[in-house]
């Protein structure tokens, strides 16, 4: 019976081959191709670095355990509030600071006096720049202990205070995860999802409305949960492979029952006069990393990634849950990957009336024989099993997909140190592989070479990370 219900989420992918282009957009936003491509201003590269230690004063010991907090504004506007610790030596380090003026502050941890020497410094950072500014403390508040001793680094048992937790937002790329290094065999092609590692600051939850046959329905993605699914699906909305999207499966997933999927992405229908013309398969990026979490069931109206049995081989299809189906499309280690969810009641409302309004039944489109394609329930004539020629009103059909556009996305710039071992390319909106996917070509040469990335907001404000690939 499982293998039944897995196999009813598989569908056709079709690729077209185009030139990328060398810039390209990680979203989550809904803009258009050139407005992405194309810069306003210079780009302002977060390179600053701030260091220093939290020390005693008269003394040279540093504590740890101390909040450091920095906040301000930088050159572009960008409230900056950002906070860590101190090391076990009493030092801290804050990298890819943007330009701009800050106040530098510190704690006082339990078991210290405030101390009057150096508690908090004004900066002013330019791009490049690196400065250190050490900040005081009073001493220690026991009066038997001999402060000299302590900071001479004979202690006498006592222990400075432990580490607390800082959080780091505000001011640069959330960080989802480091980049990781790869091996790949000599004169292979593989591809590198550059979404699944960063996130722009301005990112918040992204609202879209599927503007469909039943209705608005409006979705909230999940941008930080999911960030490789909302990207790869923005993507293909961008590159409008979702307008006049059929919904073109409507199924209960044990084969009988009432419907509890509804699932589009794989074919664009085409009209003349308000008849179907023809359909058009959508073309494909590389598959996608599957992001499946219990923590985001498939539960009534959420919105997830349709694929075959190969967990990682999710492209452009997806479906809405009709029903609660958690138990049967969340299994662990097979489950499916949710990425939005339906906002409000009146949107749920339309979603589900797809199921009262159509019927399935038996198609055929393209080859592709379908077995529950969604046909308005009482359409005269009846829709054909093959639905060319048929109304556009008797079928299942997102006509656009909007959205407010969100404040955060991310264009990348890749490059290879040694192209002789391994070149690198990032997508394009209209290529084969996505804009948040770059293209590692191995030659013939064994070795290893850098791939550096340029990480550029909304605000043209950047940053570079870098990872190896090793060809063997």
């Amino acid at each position: 019976m499982l293998n039944k219900f897995l196999k009813l989420l598989r569908g056709a992918e079709v690729k077209k081959s185009k030139k990328p282009s060398k810039l390209c957009s990680f979203r989550p936003e809904l803009m258009s191709f050139e407005e992405r491509i194309t810069p306003t201003t210079n780009i302002i590269y977060a390179n600053g670095l701030l260091t220093g230690s939290v020390i005693v004063d008269g003394g040279t010991k540093g504590v740890s355990g101390v909040n450091i907090g920095i906040t301000g504004e930088t050159t572009t506007g960008r409230s900056v509030n950002y906070s860590i610790v101190t090391n076990a030596n009493g030092n801290f380090s804050i990298d890819q600071l943007l330009p701009g003026s800050y106040t530098v502050t510190r704690s006082t941890p339990a078991g210290f006096f405030s101390g009057t020497t150096g508690t908090s410094a004004q900066l002013n950072i330019v791009e490049g720049q690196s400065i250190s500014q050490n900040l005081g403390l009073g001493g220690l508040t026991p009066a038997k202990v001999s402060l000299g001793l302590w900071a001479s680094g004979v202690n006498s048992g006592i222990t400075a205070p432990a580490a607390g937790s800082g959080t780091a937002t505000g001011f640069t790329m959330t960080q989802i995860k480091p980049f990781t290094d790869s091996t790949v065999a000599k004169n292979s092609t593989t591809y590198y999802n550059l979404a699944a590692f960063n996130l722009s600051p301005d990112t918040t939850d992204t609202t879209i409305t599927f503007n469909t046959s039943k209705g608005a329905i409006d979705v909230t993605l999940l941008d930080s949960a999911a960030p490789v699914s909302v990207t790869n699906f923005l993507s293909y909305a961008q590159n409008n492979a979702y307008t006049d999207d059929l919904f073109h499966r409507m199924a209960n997933l044990s084969g009988t029952g009432p419907s509890q999927i509804l699932q589009g992405g794989q074919f664009t229908t085409n009209s003349s006069s308000g008849l179907v013309t023809s359909f058009t398969n959508v073309a494909t990026y590389q598959p996608i990393a599957n992001e499946f979490d219990a923590s985001r069931p498939n539960a009534i109206g959420s919105l997830a990634m349709a694929r075959t049995s190969d967990l990682n081989s999710a492209t452009s299809q997806f479906y809405f849950n009709l029903t609660d189906n958690t138990s049967s499309l969340g299994q662990t280690g097979n489950g499916y990957a949710v990425f939005g969810n339906v906002a409000n009641s009146a949107s749920l409302t339309n979603l589900q009336s797809f199921a009262t309004s159509y019927t399935p039944q038996p198609g055929t489109i393209n080859g592709n024989v379908l077995a529950s394609l969604p046909a308005l329930t009482g359409a005269s004539p009846p829709v054909g099993n093959d639905p060319v020629g048929t109304a556009t009103t008797n079928l299942a059909i997102t006509n656009t997909i909007t959205g407010a556009t969100p404040t955060g996305f991310l264009n990348y710039l890749v490059s290879s140190s040694d192209p002789s071992i391994v070149t690198a390319t990032i997508g394009s909106l209209n290529g084969t592989f996505s804009p948040s996917q770059v293209q590692l070509v191995a030659g013939g040469n064994a070795g290893t070479a850098v791939i550096t990335v340029t990480l550029i907001d909304n605000r043209n404000e950047a940053t570079i990370k870098t990872f190896n690939v090793t060809v063997q």
